[in-house]
């Protein structure tokens, strides 16, 4: 993951009106959506087609993926250092909405926006009149143009897979950041490594030979299922000051003895 921070001395506000795109309501076509195979998926943006899911099941996942990364982050839910009182944060890909949700209790004083390609589930409801009162939602794809500016903080997590151009959504970024604004992306490199058996035995495995024709599957499609190792990069060449980049290790599976790992393990 890194994150990174945007200044200029010559900034000039242009002010903040609508929304990041031109959408800004749910209408009935985003929720039309398709069933395959016994699962359900995004209609909004369809023919874009995102690989995963928007069920049940996939919202269970990413609750749990959400808990996992931040008890390997020691409960913090970012690393920037951002300002003590932000006045607005984008929650990029926001899924089942949680993180938006945590972030604008720890920091009232911001509007946190979720954009997603779906409006935000958890089980069977949307979200509703018990969320903070400072966090929105918007189903919108996130690699249009945005027409917002001066944000605290744009923030991007398991977006593996759904990015048809990072180095634009980065620059995209920067350009809407008000001076001493932040960007943080928490990614992964998804193919799996082993710390314990010889790379020609362990590439022999079922679980190894799975994870390597996801990629490269996906790769043919033009998603990028391997960002993590190029976030450093990419933040670096759109301008950013004050980069930091961390690598977390995820075990796979129960076999590890560390305390601290056990209870992040995939």
């Amino acid at each position: 993951m890194a994150a990174a921070n945007y200044q200029d001395d010559d900034f000039s506000d242009p002010g903040y009106g609508g929304s990041l795109s031109d959408t800004t309501t749910i209408e009935s076509a985003a929720l039309n959506y398709p069933f395959e195979y016994g699962r359900r998926y995004h209609a909004y943006m369809a023919e874009k087609r995102y690989g995963l899911p928007n069920d049940i099941a996939q919202q269970d996942r990413l609750l749990r993926h959400h808990d996992l990364i931040k008890t390997r982050l020691g409960g913090r839910l970012i690393l920037a250092p951002i300002q003590e009182h932000p006045q607005r944060i984008l929650d990029l890909g926001t899924g089942i909405g949680l993180w938006a949700i945590e972030m604008a209790d720890k920091y009232p004083s911001a509007e946190v926006t979720g954009l997603d390609l779906s409006p935000p589930e958890l089980g069977e409801s949307f979200h509703n009149e018990f969320d903070p009162v400072n966090v929105r939602y918007i189903v919108d794809d996130f690699e249009k143009d945005w027409v917002d500016a001066n944000i605290d903080l744009v923030f991007g997590r398991f977006l593996a897979g759904s990015v048809e151009d990072w180095p634009r959504l980065i620059q995209q970024s920067y350009n809407n950041l008000k001076p001493g604004g932040w960007v943080e992306f928490q990614d992964w490199d998804t193919m799996i490594y082993s710390t314990a058996l010889p790379a020609e035995d362990f590439e022999r495995s079922e679980l190894w030979t799975f994870h390597r024709d996801t990629v490269a599957l996906q790769e043919s499609r033009g998603r990028n299922m391997r960002p993590g190792p190029e976030l450093e990069k990419w933040i670096r060449q759109s301008g950013f000051e004050n980069i930091r980049a961390e690598k977390f290790s995820l075990p796979l599976g129960p076999w590890v003895q560390d305390d601290k790992l056990e209870v992040s393990c995939i």
